[in-house]
């Protein structure tokens, strides 16, 4: 059998230990063995089952267990479709779904168990109405709704009324930023360097520092520092998401009152004039925003530099139509350059590279990772309903009339379908299946951030090493070299498995 146990976000204080021991406890009495305990935390009862990773493994061993065990019902799902889609997948693997509390047993389940699930899910509807109808009261009155403030003020005030005060440590280097960003030609890049050389702690550590929790050793980027200028809530504005897009300093706005004004949740760190300055410098140093891009560079992670064993890093460059990108190792670049300079036109690296990548594997067949999801227990639930469906209307239909010539060929392939469900949910672990064509033919389905994938599961790296002082500026390929380490679907087997795979890579000469 296996135990099946979540936790909502609503009470995500609470452990779950206890109700995993109960349901061990009445598998014990029941004499049932567990093969599988499964969990989901901070995942609210409404969720869809295939988006739960604790409910994905329990889907996953259906087809191996008699029985699925949770300590109530309103740990499987606070939403009677959901319900009913495990009930579904459960029956198609003839396996009972049971609570610990005695409330769904073995003897009752068929009987007890919807009505159940119908009074979870109204129990759910009725938290959800209030909190939604909390926080709407809330906000209405410019309070602050949970989490980390803004960066720049700390939360303030009693429990019903809670708002933002400004912290004058953060503030302030807001306003320095802010302050030389607009009057003294610095950029983003150069800020954030600066705030980590001072040992200015970023927005998340600094929260920790001040609330007496251990820091986590983060530090500024550009983006965190243009999310921390950009965003609305340095007028001491309660900002939200614009709909139908995901919550970030650029796409928030301010929270309107009735009359169309934002409404205010503290003091502002910077004024109109300055914000607005602020956002039109980083907006005009911020070319390619919504531009279409075309991925990558190929070898990004895969060239490596000789001298210090970083990346290399891809500088585009054109000229008069013509490409003029090359490879440079940050680390040999101008005065704070560690070892002599290492730059290499990235045209034939990359052609390089190709050419031996292909040759070497591309007529190996690819292979791909199935995770065990349980989406083929869910999958072979709708089969077989529609299996059952279609059976009895044959059964009222003339053995010989058209209607019936129809309707066999439809249950014949349906069948079949869910003989292959069957048989792909029989594995209960992740594995490599064959992606049914060879890496060559992958290679030319892909642009440059999808064959950087594949370079990667084949191990790929590239050394390059700085040109011979004197020689031609012309590329060489004695200054690069490829090794591959093989495919990621032999690196992860067993070791005797995987040696006996290399052999017959080095026989086929595809690792010389």
């Amino acid at each position: 059998m296996i135990i099946y146990d979540r936790l909502s976000r609503l009470f995500a204080d609470e452990a779950p230990d206890h109700r995993i021991t109960a349901c061990k406890a009445y598998a014990a009495q029941r004499g049932w063995e567990v093969i599988h305990v499964a969990s989901d935390t901070n995942v609210s009862g409404a969720t869809k089952l295939e988006d739960r990773p604790g409910m994905r493994e329990v889907l996953a061993w259906l087809p191996r267990a008699d029985y699925v065990l949770a300590a109530k019902l309103d740990r499987y799902a606070r939403s009677v479709l959901e319900f009913q889609r495990l009930l579904k997948a459960a029956e198609s693997t003839r396996t009972t779904v049971v609570t610990a509390d005695g409330v769904v047993s073995p003897e009752n389940a068929s009987i007890i168990i919807n009505v159940l699930a119908a009074f979870a899910e109204y129990e759910r509807d009725m938290i959800t109405s209030r909190i939604q109808d909390s926080k709407k009261h809330f906000r209405a009155r410019g309070n602050h709704l949970g989490g980390l403030a803004p960066y720049g003020y700390a939360v303030d005030g009693p429990v019903n009324n809670k708002r933002w005060a400004i912290d004058e440590t953060a503030a302030a280097n807001v306003r320095e930023c802010a302050d030389r960003l607009i009057n003294h030609g610095a950029s983003l890049t150069g800020l954030a360097r600066e705030l980590n050389e001072r040992g200015v702690l970023p927005p998340a550590d600094h929260a920790r520092q001040r609330d007496g929790r251990k820091v986590r050793g983060g530090r500024w980027h550009t983006s965190t520092l243009r999310d921390v200028l950009y965003t609305p809530a340095v007028r001491g504005w309660l900002i939200q998401a614009v709909p139908g897009s995901k919550r970030g300093a650029l796409t928030n706005q301010p929270v309107l009152d009735a009359e169309g004004q934002p409404l205010s949740a503290g003091p502002a760190i910077l004024d109109g004039a300055t914000w607005s300055a602020v956002r039109a410098v980083i907006d005009g140093k911020a070319k390619g925003r919504g531009v279409e891009r075309s991925g990558k560079a190929l070898l990004l992670h895969v060239a490596r530099c000789s001298e210090c064993n970083g990346p290399m890093y891809r500088q585009r460059r054109q000229v008069r139509g013509k490409d003029y990108s090359t490879y440079v190792c940050r680390e040999g670049v101008g005065r704070l350059g560690i070892h002599r300079p290492n730059v290499v036109v990235a045209a034939p690296v990359e052609d390089m590279v190709t050419a031996d990548y292909l040759k070497r594997f591309g007529r190996l067949n690819l292979m791909r990772w199935a995770e065990p999801d349980g989406s083929a227990v869910l999958q072979l639930a709708e089969v077989s309903t529609q299996i059952e469906r279609l059976a009895g209307n044959l059964v009222n239909l003339d053995p010989n009339g058209a209607a019936a010539r129809i309707v066999i060929p439809q249950l014949n392939a349906l069948e079949h379908r869910a003989a292959e469900l069957r048989a792909e949910a029989e594995h209960a672990e992740g594995r490599w299946v064959d992606a049914g064509r060879t890496i060559a033919d992958e290679w030319n389905r892909r642009d440059d951030e999808g064959r950087r994938a594949l370079l990667a599961d084949l191990g790929a790296r590239a050394v390059i090493s700085p040109p011979v002082p004197g020689a031609p500026k012309r590329f060489t390929p004695t200054r690069v070299s490829v090794s591959f380490d093989g495919p990621a679907w032999w690196r992860e087997v067993d070791p005797d498995v995987a040696a006996l795979q290399a052999i017959a890579l080095e026989e086929s000469g595809a690792l010389d």
